[in-house]
């Protein structure tokens, strides 16, 4: 008879969490829910996470390696570098869309030591493969770029920077709702759209 290993009680109970989050949102779930759908004890979530912020939070860092992957991928397969970092804005906003309920606006105003931490590494995975993107377009004569590690830069942070700014009347309990996240997603387009004319060869 197979006994689950640590890793995959752990697995098991993330998927748990990211169905339930996913369908009634991360604030309105409750560690006995949770603890209910894998007929297990509360007293066993804890073995693995200490509250239920950490689960929220080990939930969101498998999924974003999911979303990075998904992005790499588009990087390392450039074919038009103008579709490409068109596909990552898609990628990104078919990303929240889907897990909109995960309260990822919330979290993104943590300012704890660990979630600047994880922000920090975040956007330099996103900087860095939108290098890779920008370079490729240099490489076929696409674009005109003399520093692609700035433009790269710049491009990733003044989208992050949409995220923020675009609500401005959100207030710190509330997450982006449907309209504000189409508005801060068309915004993030037009940015784009002004960043590949101004760099094209």
């Amino acid at each position: 008879m197979h006994t689950e290993s640590k890793d995959e009680m752990r697995d098991k109970i993330l998927e748990a969490a990211l169905r339930r989050f996913t369908h009634y949102g991360a604030s309105k779930t409750t560690m006995n829910e949770i603890a209910d759908d894998l007929r297990c004890s509360k007293a066993s979530l804890y073995y693995y996470f200490p509250d239920k912020k950490a689960m929220h939070m080990a939930v969101l860092e498998k999924i974003a390696e999911a979303y990075f992957q998904e992005m790499e991928k588009e990087a390392d397969n450039v074919n038009s570098a103008t579709e490409a970092l068109i596909r990552i804005v898609d990628i990104r906003k078919q990303f929240i869309s889907k897990f909109c309920r995960l309260e990822i606006f919330m979290l993104l105003k943590d300012a704890s030591d660990l979630m600047l931490q994880e922000k920090k590494k975040g956007m330099e995975r996103e900087i860095a493969l939108h290098v890779k993107i920008i370079k490729a377009g240099i490489a076929s004569g696409e674009f005109n770029v003399k520093n692609p590690e700035q433009i790269a830069e710049l491009l990733v942070q003044a989208c992050a920077g949409l995220r923020f700014s675009v609500p401005d009347h959100i207030r710190e309990d509330m997450d982006l709702d449907d309209e504000m996240f189409e508005l801060v997603m068309e915004k993030q387009k037009q940015l784009l759209e002004v960043f590949i004319n101004g760099i094209k060869a």
